[in-house]
């Protein structure tokens, strides 16, 4: 029997709402235990983390967050009306203002200021003075102009797409539980209706981002009393106040209004919005720039099913609809951008002449045609094809891609908060990530008003724009890195012209800040961001990261040619000194200090080295991999071997690491940069350089942390360390969780950068920062590292209680599954998807281990070198690993 688009979404309603309570929670947060022996189903299980609301969410913190990876709705519920808050991931304001490189002065002109003005903060009698940048008069000047494109305009920013508005008269309609699936990002709204004779009756309404098209969706499976849909576009410089319709103030340096325009038909209405962003930005001199071939716009069309008027605007922008009839809802909208037009065309012409689709990757300086350009029509095609389907048939396919999404890999706790925030996360993920299409920014594809700006809403790029990262290999789903790879490509032109312009040296010097705009200049060239040196191996890490997981030739051929500009400038960069050593002089410790009087405190940052250590590594032996560059291979490796050593000082309980020459012992940092030959440097870890062990750990233990920015680095370092206690994990992602699942930025103390009197919750309202989305790397850092080449099953059990996983990806392209029961492991098996050999660190101590092919159940002979086992794979096939 053919069910019904009412039938469907309320049965795939109730079963959502059934499985997320058929769990039994006990008191102290687990579960009875966890499944053994049969399949896990990622699907289901996300399901059983239903978010649910049982009173109206009005905030837009509060609202539940829909995507697909690109396009990203927070639907918010008041008492009088549901809001479909939109974004888009490369939706910007994308305005420049370039006049600021007429005034960077060369490397070696800005060391010549820093003398002069550490001369200066000695005659003032500062010579602790910590920021010469801001402290002396004539160094301020220069940052503050160097500066003033960033600091001084509010562009670029992600630019919000609208709200469309679903209002009801509140005196007849009710809003009461709703809720957002995990498994298929459904949200469905419980309304409750009443008439004038009093009967009652419930009405749901169902919102979902398409997943293949990104179409936004709304429906009802039953009449609803509608009082009007409104559309309100988003307007450069109005002010909304809580007894005002809106002000709108009139500058130059404002973007041009959106045009709005509706239309009625006798089945359904419409209405869109088009807005232009042009490239160049105001300036005093030019306050009305020209248009050039970089602008760019975006579009929304909207379809409304049913009969409806049109009711006259009036001064304001927005769209309002007025229903002729009591009927059933149905909005389908859409938002395009020139890169969804060229995008589809290149898809189109790749599947054409070679039967596939591949990777493709768009220069944020491309020239969009005019057809591209005509964003318009795109859109409104688009919608006018899929509203021809019925919803159903929209949900069911995009549920199929969410199911497909689940497969990738599976996790299951007896804990069932952790699980939660892994489920919870990893969807975070799937919503703002996803091939072809634009990497986020520091608050991913949500965005409303000035929600979301904060930084410009940019690329930062020493923590924050890579972090988001973290998890993807281990999780499985290395193709949400690919947009990061986009991002890395588009940013190398602007990184080797700055090393060769600025620093007359060749290789690439990756900038702290950029965006996703067309604009090929270093976005904040200013003392001390311009010049922290860590941001160029950092930048590239996770593309050797990629090729480590998955032993693909081809994509390292692809990204070499950034690992090696980014080596060939920290060669170029670091000195020998009498020691015979390479240093880093100057050096700048992020966030942390400034330009110090006669780089007192600006000596081999702990981060340079470890990740500088790191990135040399990778590239020797990648030069290896492709044959290619053996001449600069020597130098690449000499450098490695023979890098400053980490800087140390003794504290209260012994040695400790610090983050530069001098630094003092106890200062409050912002993220734990002492810790960076552990994580991101990956030099020490579980049988990795133990000689740094004990200095490793004691650092951990004693570190002071203000918070709001290490809520994954700080808990990811403890668990590569065996030491990370999970009941304060938990305790600290509850302290920074919002009530729609995203756990936010929020300072944890005072002393360090921050007064006694700040708010302690000043970020928490910025936007979602999708970097704490990683938090995934955290658990299934917990659950398996392989970071080393060695494989280590359930290297941290402090508070995990019984665990299992299925398919995490390790170092050589193996799919890894295992069971822990809480006190040992019960069942382990590899897939290797290359036939790499597997390096193995065994879980059963003091135990051999017997090794099965699972394809005809020979045994595979092993070598044994301690507690290590190594033992060559076949390409496809899977191994079961047992205790000998």
């Amino acid at each position: 029997m053919r069910t019904n688009r009412r039938e469907f979404l309320q049965t795939s309603a109730l079963a959502s709402l059934a499985a997320a309570h058929s769990t039994s929670v006990a008191s102290d947060g687990r579960t009875a235990g966890i499944s053994t022996g049969a399949h896990l189903n990622a699907f289901e299980i996300a399901r059983r983390h239903m978010i649910v609301r049982d009173t109206p969410s009005p905030a837009f913190f509060d609202g539940m967050l829909l995507g697909n990876g690109d396009v990203g709705a927070c639907v918010v519920v008041r008492p009088d009306a549901v809001g479909i808050h939109i974004g888009k991931n490369d939706c910007w304001d994308i305005r420049v203002s370039e006049d600021i490189t007429n005034h960077v002065l060369p490397f070696r002109e800005v060391l010549q200021l820093w003398q002069r003005a550490s001369e200066e903060a000695k005659k003032m009698g500062k010579p602790d003075m910590l920021y010469l940048e801001t402290g002396i008069p004539f160094f301020r000047e220069y940052s503050e102009r160097v500066g003033s494109s960033y600091d001084g305009k509010k562009w670029p920013r992600p630019w919000p797409c609208g709200t469309i508005w679903i209002n009801w008269d509140p005196t007849w309609v009710e809003p009461s539980q709703h809720t957002l699936d995990l498994a298929n990002g459904l949200f469905t709204l419980t309304l409750g209706r009443t008439d004038v004779e009093n009967e009652n009756s419930r009405v749901q309404l169902f919102i979902f981002v398409d997943w293949e098209t990104g179409l936004i969706s709304a429906s009802t499976d039953q009449a609803l009393p509608v009082r009007s849909i409104v559309y309100s576009p988003e307007i450069d410089g109005s002010h909304i106040g809580p007894f005002e319709s809106g002000k709108s103030k009139e500058a130059f340096e404002l973007l041009p209004a959106p045009e709005t325009s509706s239309g009625i038909f006798p089945d359904f209405a419409e209405f869109s919005s088009f807005q232009h962003f042009p490239a160049l930005g105001p300036t005093s001199d030019h306050p009305s720039p020209p248009p050039t071939d970089k602008d760019r716009n975006c579009s929304l069309y909207a379809c409304v099913a049913g009969r409806w008027s049109v009711e006259p605007a009036g001064a304001s922008s927005d769209v309002q609809l007025k229903p002729g009839t009591r009927q059933l809802l149905r909005i389908d909208a859409l938002v395009a951008t020139p890169r969804d037009v060229l995008l589809r065309r290149l898809i189109q012409q790749q599947r054409t002449t070679r039967g596939g689709q591949d990777w493709i990757s768009i220069p944020q300086n491309n020239v969009y045609s005019a057809k591209d350009l005509d964003t318009k029509t795109f859109a409104r095609l688009q919608v006018a094809e899929l509203a021809t389907l019925d919803p159903l048939s929209i949900h069911h396919n995009s549920e199929l891609k969410w199911n497909e999404f689940w497969s990738h890999s599976a996790v299951e706790f007896s804990d069932h908060e952790l699980e939660r925030i892994w489920y919870e996360n990893q969807y975070f993920l799937a919503c703002c990530l996803r091939p072809n299409k634009v990497a986020p920014g520091l608050f991913a594809n949500w965005s409303a008003g000035e929600i979301g700006t904060s930084w410009h809403g940019d690329y930062h790029a020493d923590y924050n724009c890579q972090q988001v990262y973290w998890g993807v290999f281990s999780s499985n789903h290395v193709e949400q890195h690919l947009p990061y790879v986009e991002l890395c490509e588009n940013l190398l032109p602007i990184a080797t012209n700055f090393a060769k312009e600025h620093f007359g040296l060749p290789g690439a010097m990756f900038p702290v800040s950029s965006y996703p705009a067309p604009s090929q200049i270093v976005a904040y060239p200013v003392p001390p961001w311009a010049y922290q040196f860590a941001m160029t191996p950092w930048m590239v890490q996770s593309l050797w990261w990629q090729y480590l997981y998955t032993q693909d030739k081809d994509f390292l051929h692809r990204v070499y040619p950034l690992l090696r500009e980014a080596a060939r400038f920290v060669a170029a960069y670091v000195k020998r000194n009498d020691d015979k050593k390479y240093h880093f002089s100057p050096s700048v410790s992020s966030e942390n200090w400034g330009f110090t009087v006669d780089q007192r405190l600006n000596q081999d940052s702990i981060l340079d080295l470890a990740l500088t250590q790191f990135l040399l590594n990778s590239v020797v032996e990648a030069s290896v991999i492709l044959a290619v560059d053996e001449g600069e291979r020597v130098r690449w490796k000499e450098i490695c071997e023979n890098l400053a050593p980490y800087p140390t000082a003794t504290g209260p309980y012994g040695e400790l690491w610090i983050d530069v020459v001098n630094a003092p012992v106890g200062h409050i940092y912002n993220i734990p940069i002492t810790l960076a030959p552990v994580f991101p440097g990956e030099q020490v870890g579980i049988g990795l350089n133990t000689q740094h062990w004990d200095i490793a750990k004691r650092t951990a233990r004693t570190i002071s942390l203000e918070g709001g920015n290490d809520l994954v680095l700080q808990p990811l370092i403890r668990a590569r360390l065996a030491m990370l206690d999970l009941e304060w994990f938990k305790q600290e992602v509850r302290y920074c969780r919002l009530p729609n699942g995203v756990a936010n930025d929020r300072v944890r103390q005072s002393g360090g950068r921050y007064a006694q009197s700040v708010d302690f919750d000043y970020m928490m309202r910025m936007g979602f920062w999708c970097e704490n989305f990683s938090l995934t790397a955290v658990l299934n850092e917990c659950m398996m590292q392989s970071y080393t080449g060695c494989i280590r099953i359930f290297p941290n059990t402090h508070s995990l209680g019984p665990a299992r996983f299925e398919n995490l990806r390790a170092v050589g392209a193996f799919l890894v599954s295992a069971t822990y029961d809480g006190d040992k492991v019960t069942h382990l098996s590899l897939n290797s998807e290359k036939g790499r050999t597997a390096k193995l660190a065994s879980p059963w101590a003091g135990k051999g281990m017997r090794i099965i092919r699972s394809s005809d159940h020979g045994e595979v002979q092993a070598r044994v070198r301690g507690d290590i086992v190594s033992f060559d794979t076949r390409a496809d096939e899977t191994y079961l690993i047992a205790p000998a």
